[in-house]
């Protein structure tokens, strides 16, 4: 993963605009080693950068708080679009894309996109590759619809948390294409929408239907063990964008309705670490949907909060 130097140019401007002079650097994991590169571009202009070495895991994991204590003026986000967060500092969001070539999957792919109506959707990274697959199934006579997300920021894009382009244009369509590499944002996008869901995977050039049943299956398999479960551990998470307090506060009342203990437990980050010593049997996460796909490594029965009121 490199920066471009049309990036490295969009951040020194916006640093001029703001007129900052200290910054801390704000990247994901596989940008950390570009962080450094952009700090040693930046401090030739004479100004003061830090890097934040925590995992960041999008816009709803600003590091504003850190950059407060550091004296910063300024946090430069590099990675994910503004979803209107407000923050203690500004924050300059510089996007980050990937160069895709989906085209030729697409074309070997064509028997599988047997409807007519089909939309399209994506994840920041990979959204310059829409244009080509739009004109493309336009091409072949397809009608190709783009929905207008709440919280992210282009037609067509996706959140781990946030799915409302698609649902504004599921009546419009026969089946959604999801473009993208991993099984994060695939399985949750095809868990938020009746319509089929093929998966256009750029690592494996593959394109797959999802299956949501099995994916249904799992979620429902973690709700029917948590009935059985009686110490609950209702997570919330500092971060900015994942902080539901009310949502954890509500859960609680449910559950111990239902004669369960249950314990709002507070974290910047949810890992299995933080469980240690803890009599938990379920947790009950308040914080990303991700959470819930890693119970295979918590080795503990998970359910999402809306989860609840299904015990």
């Amino acid at each position: 993963m490199q920066l471009t130097n049309e990036s490295l140019d969009n951040i020194k401007k916006g640093i001029e605009e703001e007129g900052a002079k200290r910054i801390l650097l704000q990247v994901p994991e596989g940008l950390k080693m570009q962080a450094q590169k952009v700090a040693k571009e930046l401090e030739k202009d004479g100004l003061k950068v830090f890097v934040s070495a925590d995992p960041c895991y999008g816009a709803c994991d600003i590091r504003d708080h850190e950059a407060k204590l550091l004296k910063c003026d300024l946090l430069v986000h590099i990675g994910h679009t503004n979803f209107g967060l407000e923050t203690d500092i500004p924050v300059l969001y510089e996007e980050y894309r990937l160069e895709a070539n989906p085209t030729p999957i697409l074309e070997e792919h064509m028997d599988l996109l047997n409807k007519e109506r089909i939309g399209l959707a994506t994840t920041l990274q990979y959204l310059d590759s829409l244009e080509p697959i739009k004109k493309l199934l336009e091409d072949k006579g397809k009608k190709v619809f783009l929905g207008q997300p709440q919280l992210a920021k282009y037609p067509g894009q996706v959140l781990g948390c946030d799915f409302s382009g698609a649902k504004s244009i599921e009546n419009d369509v026969d089946l959604f294409l999801f473009i993208g590499t991993g099984m994060f944002h695939s399985s949750e996008f095809a868990n938020q929408t009746e319509k089929p869901v093929l998966y256009l995977d750029l690592e494996s050039k593959t394109i797959r239907a999802l299956e949501k049943e099995r994916l249904q299956r799992i979620r429902f398999a973690q709700i029917e063990k948590a009935k059985e479960c009686q110490n609950f551990g209702i997570f919330v998470s500092t971060k900015p964008g994942q902080f539901f307090l009310e949502r954890a506060e509500k859960a609680k009342q449910l559950l111990e309705e239902k004669g369960k203990n249950a314990w709002i437990i507070v974290t910047n980050e949810i890992s299995p670490e933080k469980l240690l010593g803890m009599n938990i049997d379920c947790i009950v996460n308040c914080a990303c949907p991700r959470i819930r796909e890693d119970h295979e490594a918590f080795k503990k029965t998970i359910i999402n909060a809306d989860d609840v009121d299904r015990i």
